[in-house]
Formats: structure tokens, sequence, C-alpha cells
């Protein structure tokens, strides 16, 4: 633990080059306009900040894994390539505005080649005597769905400033802590150069002067999920950490489709029924929001690096616990919302 400071020098040498390219990007005029009802903006705004994130995160990293002893395997080169491969995806949707059947094919495809090449849990730890190896197809499988779900949750999540990626920065800190605690050195710089890029992009992005759009968002989830599958992969028994990490943002997405589901809403349609748009409605400011979902954030990153730290049970029974606190949380919310006429209309 006593090379913790790296994670910091990492993170700083992401900071800075993102909040001075961030700069940069906003000079690029590609912007996001209030053109669909579901947009929260009243004008328009420059948008795809996650280049300047991901620039910055991939050259801190590969900077000081070169000039320092901590290497990267394959796992790690499939994962931040990958990510960059849906950056660009979500690039052209900035730029092009692609249909969203098209946008959730093509990530789905890139999310199955980075399990074939080797992303991918193989083992799963469910608890002590509990664990089940894979088939291949299954790993394979499996591991992209759990890609496509984090990658489009923290898409999802993106809708006022500092929200989506205040809560990555927190989880991705998280991560880098974790990797630490196992010596995973590799992922802990990885997430450590993500959270600093995602840092310098918040300095621009909570006064609501850039956006990091669907690059950004679809590159930051890509690695955040790619990440965890490399930490599952090396330590199967911390199955369930990533998903701990990643609770605030999963378990908002998921809880919000399946009451939609339930309703007789069509999943596929835009709509403005997440906890935060809810929340939203009733006035509250995009910087009350993202503080307290940073606050969650930072408590199931805290939660994570704890049970990663005892092992045994603790992944599971605080996962379990976490998520049952988070189901509580968004019913209440949502039956608050439904009384007050604040749920359930889509957004055409």
């Amino acid at each position: 633990m006593t090379e913790l400071w790296h994670i910091l020098a990492v993170f700083a040498l992401a900071a800075a080059p993102s909040a001075l390219l961030c700069r940069v990007v906003i000079t690029l005029r590609i912007v996001d306009a209030p053109t669909e009802a579901r947009k929260l903006q009243k004008a328009p705004v420059p948008t795809a900040g996650g280049l300047a994130v991901a620039l910055s995160a991939v050259l801190a990293f590969a900077t000081y894994a070169e000039v320092s002893h901590f290497g990267y395997d394959i796992g790690l080169i499939v994962a931040a390539a990958g990510s960059l491969a849906v950056l660009a995806v979500g690039l052209a949707d900035d730029i092009l505005k692609l249909q969203a059947i098209l946008k959730l094919a093509l990530i789905a495809v890139l999310a199955v080649a980075m399990t074939a090449l080797g992303l991918r849990a193989e083992m799963m730890g469910f608890w002590p005597g509990a664990s089940l190896e894979l088939p291949l197809l299954l790993a394979i499988a499996g591991s992209a769905f759990w890609l496509i779900v984090v990658i489009n949750a923290v898409n999802f999540m993106d809708g006022a400033n500092g929200l989506s990626m205040g809560m990555a920065c927190v989880a991705a800190i998280g991560l880098a802590v974790c990797g630490a605690v196992t010596g995973a050195w590799h992922i802990s710089l990885a997430a450590a150069a993500l959270a600093g890029g995602l840092a310098g992009f918040l300095v621009w992005n909570v006064q609501g002067l850039l956006y990091v759009g669907d690059a950004g968002a679809l590159f930051t989830g890509a690695l955040l999920g790619g990440l965890g599958l490399e930490l599952v992969q090396l330590r199967p028994d911390l199955l369930f950490v990533p998903a701990i990490l990643l609770l605030p943002f999963l378990s908002d997405v998921l809880l919000t489709l399946a009451w939609r589901s339930k309703h007789g809403k069509k999943l596929w349609v835009a709509h403005l029924d997440h906890s935060y748009q809810i929340a939203l409605k009733t006035g509250l400011k995009h910087s009350q929001i993202a503080g307290v979902h940073a606050v969650w954030a930072l408590n199931a990153a805290v939660v994570a690096v704890g049970a990663t730290m005892l092992g045994g049970y603790a992944p599971v029974v605080a996962f379990t616990a976490l998520l049952a606190i988070s189901a509580w949380v968004h019913w209440r919310i949502r039956r608050a919302g439904v009384a007050n006429g604040l749920v359930g209309a889509d957004v055409l």
C-alpha cells in the first residue's frame, strides 16, 4: 500500500492535460443542441469532451507505464483499444446523429469483439466454495452483455452537469484502489488515468460549459466495464466488486427499465423517468443532484474497497445490501414522482 502515490501521479498526469484539451474541444464547434424534448439545456452546448478525456487518460497511462516498472497485459490493451473504438461510435453519433438501433448494434459488435479477444470472465466466484467455470461461448456472451449494460448505463445517466462523469470519476478511483489492494497495478493505474481525465473534464462540465458527449460517455463506460472484467479475470472471488462500484449507474437504469416494462412502456423510447430526471423536474439544481449522486458513488467505492480487502463473503454480502438499499430508494423516489405526475410521459 506504500505505492499508492503512483495512483496520485497518474491521476495528475491525466487531469492537467485533460482540463487544457477540453478548452480545445470547445473550439471544434461540435455542439449538443436542444432539438429533442428530453434535452434539458436551453441553448446549444459544446460536446465531445470525451475526446479530451480519452486522449489524456491513454497518454498518461502509456507514459507512466513506460517510465515505471508497471506493465500491462493483453487484456488491458484490448480494453483500451475497444474503448477507443466505442468512442469512435459515440463521436459519429455526436456529429451525424446515428439511429439508436444502429448505435446499439455497433456497440454490441465491439463488445463481442473485446470479449472474444480475451477480455472476459471465465470463472465466477460467488462466495467461498461456490464458483462456476463458464464454457468459452458463455463466457464471451456473458462478458459482452456486461459491457453492453455498463456502456449504456453510463450513457443513459449522462443528463445533468457533473452527474454521470462525476460518479464515473469516483468509481474509477475506487477501482484504482481495489487494483492496488490486489496487486493488479496495471488495472489500478489505468483506472487512475481515467479518473484524472474525467476530473479535468469536470472542471468545465460542472459549469455547463462542455458536455462529454456520447463519445465520452461510451468510452468511459467501456473502459470501466473492461477494467472490471480484467479484475474478475484475475480474481474471480471479487466477482461482485465491479458491480458494487457501478451500482449507482446500474441500479437506476435497470430499475427504471424494470418499472417501465411493468407498466407497459416501450423500453427503446426516449423518456424522462430516471431518478435524477424526476429530481430535476422537482426544481432541484444540477449541482445538488450531482452532489447527492457523487456521495452515493463514494459510498459504493468505499464499500467496494472494504469488500476487496476483506474478501470471503464480503463482496456478495455488500452487493446484496447495497442493491436492497438502492431498490428501496428508487421505489421511494418513483412513488413520489408518480404521485406528483412527474413520471410516465414518453418523449417522442
